[in-house]
């Protein structure tokens, strides 16, 4: 009986400090975007340069709550790591996308939007988006895959303002 006890406390710990950080990181994507957005318009280099700064699962944070204020219904992943592929789905314009976010400085290899169109496929999902804070590799933007739309620094920028 305590050692039931003791395990149910242990699984109790690990989902209260698991739910902690998810909160923790919310709180902190919300802080982040109210400093991008007070960041004179005409400086956007100057937003890429901080985003590209930001923690990587706070960056996931600020690009899901971007598409949850256009109005998309919005199901994060309950876990960063470890969650498959998809860092979360979004239901956009009457249909399903998985989301991916990739905080990177150099140019985005064919290979991760090849990953992510292998997660979609398991997630059983058509489309996706991919949301990074780079561009992409001249290899990638030649075999880019079907179902798959990047979002570059720039138009992330864009859909995050508007």
């Amino acid at each position: 009986m305590w050692r039931d006890a003791w395990i149910l406390s242990r699984v109790l710990d690990s989902s209260l400090i698991s739910w902690h950080r998810h909160f923790r990181r919310r709180i902190l994507a919300t802080w982040a975007g109210y400093r991008i957005r007070s960041v004179k318009e005409a400086d956007d280099a100057q937003r890429i340069a901080y985003l590209r700064r930001l923690d990587p699962f706070v960056f996931e944070e600020l690009v899901l709550d971007a598409f949850q204020r256009q109005g998309a219904v919005v199901l994060r992943s309950l876990r960063y790591s470890g969650d498959g592929g998809l860092d979360g789905r979004v239901y956009f314009r009457g249909e399903w996308y998985g989301l991916q976010c990739k905080r990177y400085k150099g140019d985005i290899p064919l290979r991760f939007l090849l990953d992510f169109r292998r997660s979609l496929t398991r997630a059983g999902l058509r489309r996706g988006f991919f949301v990074s804070t780079s561009n992409l590799s001249a290899t990638a933007w030649q075999h880019f895959p079907d179902g798959v739309s990047s979002l570059s620094p720039t138009r992330f920028l864009e859909l995050f303002r508007s």
